[in-house]
Order: C-alpha cells, then sequence, then structure tokens
C-alpha cells in the first residue's frame, strides 16, 4: 500500500492523489487503507518515514545504522564521504516523494507544518554528523558548527540529489562522490583531507 501510495505521490502530487486512488493501486479496499494511515495527511506522513528508512532501521536519526558507520570512521574526510555515500542512498529513494511532500507544503498549511517538522529533524540530524566531525579534528577555519550543520543540510536535500542525477544525468556514483569531495573541501581544513583512493 505504501509502495503505491509513493508512485502515486510522487507521479501526480499530493492534490491530485487520493486514498481511493491507492486504494485501487494497492489493490486492497479504501477502509483499508483508511485503517492503517487515517487520513490522507497521515498517508504522506507514513510514505515518508517508510522511503527515508532504505536501510531497514526505524527513525530516529540515531538509530540509523549509517550513523554507526560514521562513528567508526578514523578520520574527518572517511567519515564526510561516508556521509555523502550514505545520503545519496537514502536520496536515491526519497526524492521522489521529498519534491511531491514539498510542493504540498506550498499549498496546504497543516502540510506545510509537517514539512517544517521533517526539515528541522533533517537540520538536527545534520548536526549529529557535525560533532562527530569536530571529535575528528577542527573544522575549516571561521566555520562554526552550526553552519558546518546548514552545509550539509543543504548537500544532502533530495531537491540537490534530484537536480544533478534526475535532471541533468549524473550517475549515482558520480553524485556520491562530487558530494563528499564538496563536503571535505567545504568543512575541512585542506591540510586534513586528500583525494579519495
Amino acid at each position: 500500500m505504501l509502495d503505491a501510495a509513493r508512485r502515486l505521490f510522487t507521479e501526480r502530487g499530493y492534490a491530485a492523489t487520493s486514498r481511493q486512488a491507492v486504494a485501487r493501486a494497492a489493490g486492497v479496499a479504501p477502509q483499508t487503507v483508511a485503517a492503517v494511515a487515517g487520513t490522507k495527511r497521515g498517508l504522506l506522513e507514513a510514505v515518508v518515514d517508510d522511503a527515508a528508512r532504505s536501510d531497514g532501521q526505524p527513525l530516529p536519526v540515531a538509530l540509523r545504522s549509517w550513523l554507526q558507520e560514521l562513528r567508526e570512521q578514523a578520520d574527518a574526510a572517511s567519515l564526510l564521504r561516508a556521509h555523502a555515500r550514505s545520503s545519496a542512498e537514502v536520496s536515491r529513494h526519497t526524492a521522489g516523494v521529498t519534491e511531491a511532500f514539498r510542493r504540498a507544503a506550498a499549498a496546504d498549511p497543516g502540510i506545510a507544518e509537517l514539512w517544517e517538522d521533517f526539515s528541522q529533524q533533517r537540520r538536527r540530524g545534520q548536526a549529529t554528523v557535525v560533532e562527530l566531525l569536530a571529535q575528528r579534528g577542527p573544522l575549516r577555519t571561521g566555520l562554526s558548527q552550526s553552519e558546518a550543520a546548514d552545509v550539509l543540510w543543504v548537500l544532502t536535500d533530495d531537491a540537490l540529489y534530484s537536480a544533478l542525477v534526475g535532471e541533468r544525468g549524473w550517475s549515482h556514483d558520480r553524485f556520491a562522490a562530487w558530494c563528499g569531495d564538496t563536503m571535505c573541501r567545504t568543512l575541512l581544513r585542506p591540510e586534513t583531507f586528500g583525494n579519495e583512493p
């Protein structure tokens, strides 16, 4: 059911997708959709949450396996490149539904509140990454931890993945490598990173 809802939200947008249409696409009764998700907003919330769990782990961010992978990185550059790879992998699964979510938020005040919560959660996740980064050495001179979290928040936005991979035709791997390199060059002192082997 969530797969059907994700596909319809991505293809048609939030406003044009009804619970009845999701039920038809999923081959279930409309009452089943209502029982599982409640309102259409509840269905969107469930789809966004499910899409973000591409690693099969539950939110919040602190419980996700990719964060444990970051903790295991020996140096700042390795941490950022691992973060770029895992973030790109999440975006591979979430970019379409995130765009539908973003458009719905622009038209529906209730969804706008949900979008703001989602955005703030993403920002908190990036702040957690920066805390791990700061444990491995100083950031680029003149860059605060708050600014570093803002930079990661932008670089891991699904919209950037959609623009370069979806619209400009970059490969997924090319995007992940570029993103990791950009994170290093933007956040770290030049002497603390080199080209990835």
